[in-house]
């Protein structure tokens, strides 16, 4: 009788000392779980309200902008080039972007109470075309490289047809990607849609930040860089060409700055929630780092309103053809006969 009662005794000290050293081994670690560390808990109000203020202002300048581009492109511009083919291509990419903000704006103020395919949908929609817009704009940059970095090869590396191939490959590899992802175990919760739910660190975030943001932003930072020591060691033969040759090297470094503005926060961020995440910290730390990232997110949204300058600097006749007042079309036209008598 005794031994059973020792060895009751024991056993009870043996599973509170377990307990305990569980308790302290978890708290050690971050007290990680999927239950007590998820982002849906405790929502941020303020990052809520910053993003809904900043999809709305995308949504109605991005709608405007783009309704403008539609017009010029499709019914002023006639002749197909290189630039009205990338340009093409980008703009059905911002506008399938911003088909999904309302649905964006919709998952901020609460629950998602529309459907686990419509979230499937809407966020393989978001995420592909933003994808898309940077594989777009990496290939401008690479046409431009191409045809300033050697003038006599230009021609046979560059046509329409093989920007329209390039386009058409891209598009291929993107919407393959997608729909081997969706037939995939999602993580849809069935209460949010647009962002992630739980801490567990997702390597298809990795892969995408890496190959979708990081290879194309060196590229582009590559053929930028080139593009400006090209036109700068070029020899000036009169005042106009160094007013063109500058202009052009203005153009060059806006888009690389507007790319880095729009896109660096955003790739950077869910690189560093991957390692975060995987190294286990603090719910705490995980939750500032996802806000950070939502924030980041939708700061790259701007890219659909600012595409508008690329139409402007890339299509050299798209604001010719855009002038929608003909007293702004014919002092365009005497400004350029002023400049060619010069």
């Amino acid at each position: 009788m005794y031994t059973k009662t020792m060895d009751l005794k024991n056993t009870s000290i043996g599973e509170h000392m377990a307990v305990t050293s569980a308790t302290l081994f978890s708290s050690t670690t971050g007290n990680y779980s999927n239950q007590t560390c998820s982002y849906v808990t405790g929502r941020n109000k303020d990052v809520d309200l910053f993003l809904q203020i900043l999809h709305t202002i995308v949504m109605i300048l991005g709608i405007l902008f783009n309704s403008l581009a539609i017009w010029v492109f499709c019914f002023k511009m006639k002749k197909w080039t290189e630039a009205r083919v990338f340009m093409m291509n980008l703009l059905l990419s911002d506008c399938c972007l911003l088909f999904t903000t309302p649905f964006r704006i919709y998952a901020i103020r609460g629950d998602w109470e529309l459907g686990k395919a419509l979230c499937s949908v809407q966020t393989s929609i978001y995420f592909m075309n933003m994808y898309m817009s940077i594989a777009i704009i990496t290939l401008i940059s690479v046409d431009r490289y191409v045809a300033i970095k050697f003038p006599l090869r230009a021609r046979a590396f560059r046509s329409p047809k093989k920007a329209a191939v390039a386009c058409g490959i891209v598009w291929l590899l993107f919407i393959a990607t997608r729909i081997y992802m969706d037939l995939m175990k999602g993580q849809f919760n069935g209460k949010i849609c647009f962002r992630k739910s739980s801490a567990e660190p997702l390597n298809r975030t990795l892969y995408f930040s890496i190959l979708g943001f990081c290879v194309p932003m060196v590229i582009l930072t590559f053929c930028s860089t080139e593009i400006i020591r090209t036109l700068k060691r070029k020899d000036k033969l009169s005042a106009n060409e160094e007013k063109d040759i500058q202009k052009t090297i203005n153009i060059v470094s806006a888009n690389l700055v507007i790319f880095l503005l729009c896109f660096l926060p955003s790739g950077t961020g869910n690189i560093i929630r991957f390692v975060l995440e995987s190294m286990k910290l603090e719910c705490s730390v995980l939750k500032v780092v996802n806000d950070f990232v939502r924030c980041a997110q939708g700061l790259s949204d701007l890219n659909c309103c600012l595409d508008s300058l690329c139409y402007y600097f890339v299509a050299k006749e798209f604001w010719e053809k855009a002038s929608l007042f003909p007293r702004f079309k014919k002092q365009l036209i005497q400004e350029q006969t002023q400049e060619s008598s010069i």
